[in-house]
């Protein structure tokens, strides 16, 4: 296949990870190297193929080479979602979810907790990867379960397929999160630091 001699190595591979997710940056070939995490020398052993067939675009200024991926070639899209993070990923996750999940009866709030928030994803995607953690706010407690109950064939059904990433809804009442802020460890931080994809925190007042 083509592509072989696009993606053949991974230096290629990490050079190309750099250069798209940084479209509009001009990067000298000591940066480049950096940020790929290879040696100079290997960037300008590897990358001539690239510069070969259009996709990444080579200026000498002095003594310096520099490089910029071309938006324009046709392989930029697709390598362009390709090589998204795995946190932009994860937070596309909890958009779906919370999208199905806000339409639920007494769901109150959706909020994203955890590394997808902390920008702390572990890139092991097929080793180890992080877990989506969604803390999912509801009226009543005999809502609990339902909820849950629904979200969890959703996810089972049209997320894990699509990903590949385990979800974890944490479903709790009103109370049960107001009651949190006043200790909890987790509910204190999710309330400080999570993002809220549907609704709105709860809050103490008084």
């Amino acid at each position: 296949m083509y592509l072989e001699g696009v993606l053949g190595s991974k230096t290629k591979i990490n050079i190309l990870a750099v250069l798209i997710q940084n479209p509009d940056e001009e990067l000298i070939e000591s940066e480049l190297a950096k940020l790929a995490v290879v040696s100079v020398s290997e960037v300008n052993r590897q990358i001539d193929d690239l510069v070969a067939v259009g996709l990444v675009s080579l200026v000498r200024v002095g003594r310096s080479k520099v490089y910029r991926v071309n938006r324009e070639h046709f392989l930029f899209e697709p390598l362009r979602l390709l090589f998204r993070s795995l946190g932009e990923v994860y937070r596309e996750i909890g958009a779906v979810v919370a999208g199905f999940t806000g339409s639920l009866d007494g769901v109150q709030a959706v909020i994203l907790a955890g590394s997808a928030v902390s920008g702390n994803v572990r890139e092991d995607y097929v080793g180890e990867p992080s877990d989506v953690d969604l803390v999912i706010v509801v009226d009543l407690g005999d809502q609990v379960e339902a909820v849950k109950d629904k979200v969890l064939r959703y996810l089972g059904a049209e997320v894990f397929p699509v990903y590949g990433v385990n979800v974890y809804p944490i479903v709790l009442t009103t109370d049960e999160y107001i009651d949190g802020l006043s200790g909890d460890v987790f509910i204190e931080a999710v309330h400080s630091e999570g993002e809220t994809l549907y609704g709105e925190k709860p809050r103490r007042f008084g």
